[in-house]
């Protein structure tokens, strides 16, 4: 397995690894119909403009397929120096620990960048939060994420200080 930064090129198969893992992991949590709404071709062309503005990470296999993926920059509200966008393997390769090497990957970047505190939302329902809270995050916000006509509760994992977590 090779992780390495993500480049133009890669949108198709980011989007791949987004779009099979939303509909594994989340189909009891958000709408049927927005996850059969979800397509490749629709969101090519978002990550194709994230990976200009993020910091992406992809995860390959020894084939050469991109696997998994994390993304991350400064925080969009402000609150937070930084924040994990996104963080997903295909469900295949789940709970091997690839995961926590993507997560090595964009804590490494973003203390590069002298960012200090950091955040990441996901579904309250979500079965893996365990992953965020072995890494040290604790939840600290809450919120509602509006997908299609259904409010859906957050929480936002934080951690205080990302030069205290061992990686």
């Amino acid at each position: 397995m090779i992780i390495r930064r993500a480049r133009i090129g890669d949108e198709q198969n980011i989007a791949k690894v987004i779009i099979y893992t939303w509909k594994d992991a989340y189909k009891s949590i958000v709408p049927d119909d927005f996850l059969a709404d979800l397509t490749i071709d629709k969101h090519e062309q978002l990550f194709k403009e994230q990976i200009k503005e993020e910091t992406f990470f992809v995860l390959e296999n020894d084939d050469g397929n991109i696997i998994g993926m994390v993304s991350g920059g400064k925080d969009r509200s402000n609150a937070f120096d930084c924040e994990i966008v996104a963080i997903y393997i295909l469900p295949e390769y789940q709970k091997m620990g690839y995961g926590r090497q993507l997560f090595k990957n964009i804590i490494k970047d973003h203390r590069a960048n002298n960012h200090h505190s950091m955040i990441i939302w996901t579904f309250k329902e979500n079965k893996d939060q365990k992953f965020y809270e072995k890494l040290g995050g604790s939840i600290q916000k809450t919120g509602m994420h509006l997908i299609g006509d259904k409010e859906i509760p957050i929480i936002g994992y934080v951690w205080d200080d990302i030069n205290k977590i061992i990686i």
